[in-house]
């Protein structure tokens, strides 16, 4: 991805948003699974009624949006991927729920497509011969158990139309929030890269009071250029906080201490980002004797955050913060935020 690709992740998440809103009204339950990906209830639809409902779908989106969308049925989570894999090779939607086409179908993904292998379980089950869904789909539950752990045998019993994930009914709470980034230029200096990540957790945080959740992990992770010179290095650590918080100079030590453990001198870092674990509402929120909850810390952050929205960002920041960071992690030749911002409205 060059800068001239640098994508608007704000434009991104807001079209989501409109469209899992226009989903939601039309099935009794909707899991949001990504930024463009959900699971959808259609129990309730006839069978012989599932094409012409999925077609209703694909234009109502189409038409309020723009946005072309790819729809996949069957019998699980695990089969719906599979579906839907096809689905973006046909006329958009794709039905599979007769077991002599899903067989069919099987037979033709490569086991490497199927949800939920990755790279290693897929060495291992070429090695075995193992090198389509189908294939993978009648080995026995209980070997694939032994060497694939339950995660394995789980992937297997979905594909035999068997449902091992449910649909989740959290579909407004967040599990993770992420800010990454690829930076303009290589970076080397350590200071330099602390210095992104502390301002990739203000962000994050920021977003985190949005969402009026807390947390209790923030996992850190920088990695090389994959396709530069010289052997590619990815690493990943995750701190633990005493207890969930909103607090951002707490996360900020916790990333400092994270990033010290994984960074290796001498190596050019490409790409840096956080994420936070371990999210809960604030009615979940149980405190420790050990570590109460501070009012002033409460009304700190509250307090910088109305600056902010009032003056401008970062109007107040930290002083693990400087314009450094800024520099090197700002997203050059941004495409305008057409459906957030007055300014970026497309003039006709």
């Amino acid at each position: 991805m060059n800068e001239a690709d640098t994508p608007n992740y704000t434009l991104y998440q807001d079209f989501s948003n409109r469209i899992m809103s226009l989903l939601k009204s039309q099935v009794p339950t909707i899991e949001v699974y990504s930024i463009d990906e959900a699971f959808l209830d259609l129990t309730h639809v006839p069978e012989e009624n599932l094409i012409s409902f999925c077609q209703h779908l694909k234009e109502q989106v189409r038409q309020y949006l723009g946005i072309p969308i790819s729809i996949g049925v069957s019998l699980t989570k695990t089969l719906a991927k599979v579906a839907n894999h096809f689905a973006k090779k046909s006329e958009g939607e794709f039905i599979l729920l007769n077991e002599k086409e899903i067989n069919t179908f099987l037979s033709r993904l490569s086991v490497n497509e199927v949800w939920g292998i990755g790279r290693n379980h897929t060495k291992y089950l070429l090695a075995q011969g193992i090198d389509t869904a189908l294939k993978l789909k009648e080995a026995p539950p209980k070997w694939i158990r032994q060497k694939m752990s339950v995660v394995g045998e789980r992937i297997v019993t979905e594909l035999n139309g068997n449902i091992s994930y449910e649909l989740e009914q959290e579909l407004n709470s967040k599990k993770m929030i992420t800010v990454s980034r690829s930076f303009p230029k290589d970076v080397v200096s350590y200071e330099e890269l602390e210095f992104a990540i502390c301002s990739f957790i203000e962000k994050a945080i920021e977003k985190l009071r949005t969402e009026k959740m807390l947390a209790q992990k923030v996992g850190v992770f920088i990695k090389t250029n994959r396709f530069s010179e010289g052997s590619y290095y990815s690493n990943f650590k995750v701190a633990t906080l005493d207890v969930a918080s909103h607090y951002t100079p707490s996360f900020i030590t916790a990333g400092k201490k994270a990033l010290k453990a994984i960074y290796k001198p001498s190596l050019a870092y490409k790409k840096a980002g956080v994420c936070l674990l371990h999210l809960s509402s604030h009615e979940e929120f149980q405190g420790s004797f050990f570590s109460p909850v501070s009012p002033k810390k409460e009304q700190l952050m509250l307090t910088l955050d109305k600056l902010n929205q009032r003056y401008g960002k970062r109007t107040i920041s930290y002083g693990a913060i400087n314009q450094e960071a800024t520099s090197i992690t700002q997203r050059r030749f941004l495409s305008p935020h057409y459906t957030t911002q007055w300014n970026d409205i497309p003039k006709v």
